[in-house]
């Protein structure tokens, strides 16, 4: 897909948590229930993909809370440490922009094992720079998967992640924990590493396979509702 081609950024709203969000991999806290849905789509051409995710995101005084659902027949993951290639697996990711400036955004990934990378990432001039060298502090993540992973037998279903990302590290945001109606750039992205292809998605569609891409990123909208 062409630049030209590309759809209009998305927007999301974000809103309040009800309840308390216990980060168990499982998103069956009734705040959930109202949190909008986003449907990734393929990230070079924006058609729908052979395996849906559904993301959801909420926010309380303390984090950002981001669930993904993720259908899976094979479920595929051997790196065990943080900040491995994950890139190079099965992963969800999160990137975020808290100040909208299209140059330094934070990028959290995790895969099916619930092994995470973290970094703080600088682009300029069509280079990423990635500090591996940071570890975000109360960063919380859960993973269940309704299958087996590395099974390779198609008997698997999904896997469900859930992620507590503290606002407190999100250093150039305007206002933290942030304020009603703040607006944050932001993209949600997974890759599948299926038996015959692989294939990856975006919540806002890049255009090409490339998800450091700060000018593609969405907008995600704070709400007190």
């Amino acid at each position: 897909m062409a630049n030209s081609d590309l759809p209009p950024l998305p927007t999301y709203t974000c809103r309040r948590a009800t309840t308390p969000i216990t980060v168990d991999g499982a998103l069956d806290e009734a705040a959930w229930e109202q949190a909008e849905q986003m449907q990734l789509v393929e990230t070079v051409t924006g058609d729908e993909p052979r395996y849906p995710t559904v993301v959801r995101a909420l926010w309380d005084d303390t984090y950002l809370y981001v669930g993904f659902e993720a259908e899976d027949p094979y479920i595929w993951g051997t790196l065990k440490e943080r900040d491995e290639p994950l890139w190079d697996e099965e992963v969800v990711e999160v990137f975020l922009d808290d100040d909208s400036d299209e140059w330094s955004f934070l990028e959290f990934e995790v895969s099916p094992n619930n092994v995470i990378v973290d970094l703080a990432v600088f682009r300029r001039g069509g280079k990423s720079h990635e500090l591996f060298c940071w570890d975000c502090p109360d960063l919380q993540t859960a993973v269940q998967v309704d299958g087996k992973v590395n099974s390779f037998d198609g008997t698997d279903n999904s896997w469900t992640t859930e992620i507590a990302i503290p606002f407190d590290q999100c250093m150039t945001a305007p206002h933290i924990p942030p304020r009603d109606g703040d607006r944050w750039r932001a993209n949600f992205y997974r890759i599948d590493r299926a038996h015959d292809a692989d294939e990856y998605s975006a919540w806002s569609p890049t255009g090409e396979i490339q998800f450091h891409m700060p000018n593609r990123f969405g907008y995600v909208v704070f709400s007190e509702e």
